[in-house]
């Protein structure tokens, strides 16, 4: 993450690759319970929507007209299916437009998240979400080993106890108060806002997540890392929090 640091066009291209990946991710799921997502057109949907809000933030308004562009690249993924005849048009189109939702959207709203909030590109705010899903993660996990006993959610994450996500919950909740300082443009109520934000959205990212991975019957969404599964593996929380913490932004600024 150290991109978003380094400057918008190192973030720009990191959380593209991000993007498609993670569509390809999904579109290779669905294809297990006969979804024949269209990757190539699904994907460059998914960026186009991504750089047209990177352009519209960082290049300014000149570059709305992207969306535009959007709209019609949008209307061929049911007009393509007239012509593939491959599995179910209606499920295929269904899942095409879920990933969109699912995995473009969030990401696209974070790059309007700094601006909402300085009018500039902060990187200590697009971080902050990374810091606290990986500090609610980490503990959630240490304290579900040490202390779980009461399951969360058997049915979809049988590993998932409310001890760990106590513990989660107390560590995320600490850690957004004390980096509080730290983020430019936000107070302290805000980032325990967002710390509590997290760990609504975070668990629910995780959950809705395994809960796909369990339908399809597979471990992970992906090997690109090995041992650790693929892009919606270790980004799956943010794709819920992401949004949350957008519309509370947007509401407040």
């Amino acid at each position: 993450m150290a991109t978003i640091f380094a400057s918008p066009p190192c973030f720009y291209a990191l959380f593209l690759f991000f993007i498609v990946v993670g569509i390809a991710e999904h579109g290779q799921m669905a294809r297990r319970i006969d979804a024949r997502v269209n990757i190539p057109l699904c994907a460059s949907c998914g960026a186009l929507l991504f750089t047209a809000g990177f352009l519209h933030n960082h290049g300014g308004e000149r570059y709305v007209n992207l969306y535009l562009l959007l709209l019609l690249l949008l209307s061929l993924l049911p007009v393509v299916e007239l012509y593939r005849k491959q599995g179910s048009g209606f499920r295929n189109i269904a899942f095409s437009f879920h990933a969109l939702f699912y995995i473009a959207l969030p990401f696209t709203l974070l790059t309007y998240i700094p601006y909402r909030v300085t009018g500039e590109w902060t990187p200590s705010i697009v971080f902050l979400p990374f810091l606290l899903v990986w500090v609610n993660d980490t503990f959630a996990y240490l304290s579900g080993v040490c202390l779980g006993r009461h399951k969360l959610f058997p049915r979809v994450s049988p590993n998932k106890s409310w001890e760990g996500f106590a513990g989660g919950s107390i560590a995320t909740l600490a850690t957004g108060a004390w980096v509080a300082p730290l983020v430019e443009g936000l107070t302290r109520t805000d980032t325990v806002i967002i710390s509590c934000l997290v760990v609504i959205f975070a668990v629910y990212g995780d959950l809705i997540e395994s809960l796909f991975k369990r339908d399809v019957n597979v471990k992970d969404s992906g090997n690109l890392l090995p041992g650790h599964g693929g892009i919606l593996d270790r980004l799956d929380a943010l794709l819920f929090t992401i949004p949350a913490i957008f519309v509370y932004l947007e509401w407040k600024y």
